[in-house]
């Protein structure tokens, strides 16, 4: 995935914040920087075309692919060769189409609808150069639905346009004026960067941007680690055996036909195989409850190794272990997961 930054000109992030930023983005392999024509605090800064001209600078410098936000009011004002303009508000589909055969584009994702991208293909719109970022929402309680959000990223992909979304900075400076972060879905204002980084993934997001312009190296470096669209859980390893941890440590897939009350891996019997160690059963027989990741004993037979995440409050077994735990701020994540998609636990 090619992940990004923002960075605000003429706001209360000075120039040196802001290059040290896409410097130390730069450094982690990020690709992209996100930046807005369409803020009034930044439009009425007189550092703002200083500021601006210096990120511009400095992006090229480091190889970042430039995502400016325009309308059609000042669309002619930026229409800098080069840079990737997002499209808000105020173009047609023929405008729209006209564009995108001579440069590359986003779409604003989040208001984008079947019928127009039809009305594109129909007027001969190059789709090799048209992706689409989805808003952010400075303003709470207005940022998007989930089931929203995911159907807009269906559509989109349906027409092969990779779709990208912000996060919001949890502990970095957040932006003006509301400094209440700038997430696209409103489940994740309040999550931390990299909990509400892994939930797009899990919702087929391409590429995620993080929408506040001063996150903490720590955040940037949570962001930075998220390189493909598998579904990282975070865990609490509770075996002490080390063929189940060598086991757990591995990338699985959901089997194509779901079951009722766990969500089974595909992998996890062949890796036992793979690795010829021992699973005894555990001393204790306990309930396993929702979100507990299990894996088979020897008791079980052919099934040993078998790794499953509880989607349900089940009786113990004295053939399957509990093995760890997802955290309970993360179960959520597990109804994200679909059948054929990669998942892997990063234990705590």
């Amino acid at each position: 995935m090619q992940n990004g930054i923002s960075i605000y000109a003429g706001l209360d992030y000075d120039s040196a914040e802001n290059i040290s930023l896409i410097e130390k983005a730069a450094a982690l392999g990020f690709k992209k920087l996100f930046t807005s024509a369409q803020i009034p605090e930044m439009a009425n800064s007189e550092n703002f075309f200083e500021d601006f001209t210096d990120i511009l600078t400095t992006a090229v410098t480091h190889g970042f692919e430039i995502i400016l936000d325009v309308n059609a009011d000042n669309f002619a004002q930026y229409d800098i060769e080069g840079i990737t303009l997002r499209l808000d508000d105020g173009f047609d589909a023929q405008q729209v189409a006209e564009i995108s055969r001579g440069r590359k584009i986003q779409l604003n994702a989040s208001t984008v609808t079947e019928d127009f991208l039809n009305d594109l293909a129909e007027l001969g719109a190059n789709f090799d150069n048209i992706a689409a970022l989805h808003n952010f929402y400075p303003h709470p309680c207005t940022g998007l639905d989930t089931y929203y959000f995911d159907n807009q990223n269906r559509i989109l992909h349906d027409f092969g346009i990779s779709v990208g979304a912000f996060v919001p900075s949890k502990d970095g400076k957040r932006r003006l004026p509301l400094r209440e972060g700038l997430p696209t879905l409103e489940d994740c204002r309040n999550f931390s960067t990299d909990l509400s980084a892994r939930f797009l993934v899990a919702l087929d997001t391409d590429f995620i941007i993080i929408g506040d312009g001063q996150p903490t190296d720590e955040e940037l470096q949570a962001v930075a680690a998220i390189q493909s669209n598998e579904i990282i859980f975070r865990a609490q390893l509770l075996s002490n055996n080390l063929t189940v941890a060598e086991i757990l440590s591995r990338t699985f897939t959901r089997r194509p036909d779901i079951a009722k009350s766990v969500i089974r891996a595909v992998e996890g019997r062949q890796y036992f195989k793979e690795l010829g160690g021992q699973i005894p059963p555990d001393e204790l027989e306990i309930e396993r409850s929702f979100g507990d990741v299990t894996i088979d004993n020897e008791n079980f037979g052919r099934y040993a190794g078998e790794v499953q995440i509880m989607q349900d409050v089940l009786p113990a077994d004295g053939r399957v272990n509990i093995a760890a735990h997802i955290l309970d701020e993360e179960i959520f994540l597990t109804g994200y997961l679909k059948p054929r998609r990669r998942f892997s636990f990063k234990f705590i």
